[in-house]
């Protein structure tokens, strides 16, 4: 297959595109997308017939920023009512044996209205893909996509499980705790779950650590920490949700998040300030640098322009800085669905 396909969020289309482009050329690959703004997702066309695949098996997940999910395809299938499950037949023959099935959409308004045919059309589909062999339960980590576009149109590509999202659209749903002091609470779990997976929490997520919440105010962040029994220093100079200062497991300090020092070395740090996207780069390069924390997750939030292009330069600014001060350090990056104008980052000093 020699086209990537990436859900994105809607509005962020050239910036995806960019990404994958920038990507693409590192590993030798120079091809092109014609982004459409607020679709939700982008097409890059590698140039080489099995171009895609090769790409995306080289690729991880979490060091793509835009990506919600990142599909191998071929060009987009074209079918009469009537005709789908056929048309999709025919062209799957030409694929990869794989574990299981997936039919999605883009995340728009426009592509939701398809939800009523999906349903109609998947019991079917299924069928005829298990009839003619296409699904093996030994075809491990690998995946069919059906991407409906139109009622007549669809992409049908596979996708791997060491460079993909596990969830439908690429999307993690969460449900807003009942306790949870903003909806930004969200933002911060979503990025616990997706940084820090099951198999690494006995290492890098436990009851008994410490924290720095910097901007803190009114707790959404801290309440994750609390919640895992993880005690933490909310630096804002704003008022705090009583419920979490009764925990006994929060120290609120009404301090400029800039200027805070920490009374002792942190497992963790976060940060969700306002701030131009640069200076929060330095801050947290800074706090990884002097030792404060060894663990920090932070939100960058984005321009209006050249969204992709301030990304780079932040992160580029981080990993320089962790490098001139000899430090080993992972660091992931996402734009997560809990998020909005922003990107989180994930830094952790080895």
């Amino acid at each position: 297959m020699k086209n990537i396909l990436i859900y994105c969020r809607a509005g962020f289309e050239k910036d995806a595109l960019a990404e994958i482009t920038d990507i693409a050329a590192e590993h030798g690959f120079y091809g092109y997308g014609v982004p459409k703004e607020n679709q939700g997702f982008v097409v890059y066309n590698t140039n080489v017939d099995d171009g895609a695949e090769s790409l995306i098996q080289q690729l991880s997940f979490n060091h793509l920023i835009f990506a919600r999910q990142i599909i191998a395809v071929n060009d987009v299938i074209e079918f009469e009512k009537g005709g789908r499950v056929q048309a999709l037949l025919e062209a799957a023959r030409e694929l990869p044996l794989a574990q299981d099935i997936w039919l999605e959409t883009a995340d728009t308004n426009e592509a939701k209205a398809l939800s009523g045919l999906i349903k109609k059309i998947e019991k079917p589909l299924k069928t005829g893909w298990k009839k003619a062999g296409l699904l093996r339960t030994k075809a491990v980590g690998v995946r069919h996509h059906v991407f409906f576009m139109e009622g007549d149109q669809a992409y049908l590509g596979v996708s791997y499980a060491a460079c993909r999202s596990e969830f439908p659209l690429g999307i993690r749903r969460l449900r807003f705790p009942a306790k949870g002091p903003s909806r930004s609470t969200l933002k911060l779990e979503e990025a616990l779950l997706q940084f820090v997976p099951e198999e690494r929490r006995q290492r890098d997520l436990y009851e008994g650590m410490n924290a720095v919440d910097l901007g803190a105010c009114p707790g959404g962040w801290t309440y994750q920490f609390v919640v895992r029994g993880i005690h933490t220093y909310a630096v804002d100079n704003g008022p705090m949700q009583k419920e979490l200062m009764d925990t006994g497991l929060v120290s609120h300090m009404t301090e400029d998040g800039f200027k805070f020092e920490p009374p002792v070395r942190v497992d963790w740090m976060v940060c969700d300030m306002v701030e131009r996207p640069i200076l929060v780069a330095e801050l947290m390069a800074k706090w990884l640098c002097e030792g404060w924390t060894e663990r920090a997750i932070f939100n960058l939030k984005l321009p209006m322009k050249k969204r992709y292009q301030e990304v780079v330069q932040c992160l580029e600014l981080i990993a320089s800085q962790l490098k001139q001060h000899g430090l080993r350090y992972e660091m992931q990056y996402k734009h997560l669905y809990h998020d909005r104008e922003e990107i989180t980052v994930c830094v952790m000093v080895k």
